[in-house]
């Protein structure tokens, strides 16, 4: 990582928002998850088998612990 991307992660723990690096780290990869890469908007979902599945993911990163519970 870059010392811009450390010192945020370093920020982010000394905050108190999150216990260790490796909670910014996989909370980070879990939004970049939710990030279409279709274009479509944020949030919206396309119908279809696999829209169960993006709820699950999406309910998975609305629970990332902000009070210092493991993720």
């Amino acid at each position: 990582m870059t010392e811009e991307l450390c010192d945020f992660v370093a920020s982010q723990v000394a905050s108190g928002r999150y216990r260790t690096a490796s909670e910014v780290v996989r909370a980070a990869l879990r939004m970049l998850e939710l990030q279409p890469a279709d274009g479509n908007a944020a949030g919206e979902q396309k119908a279809g088998p696999d829209s169960r599945t993006d709820r699950a993911s999406r309910s998975r990163a609305q629970r990332t612990p902000t009070n210092g519970r493991s993720l």
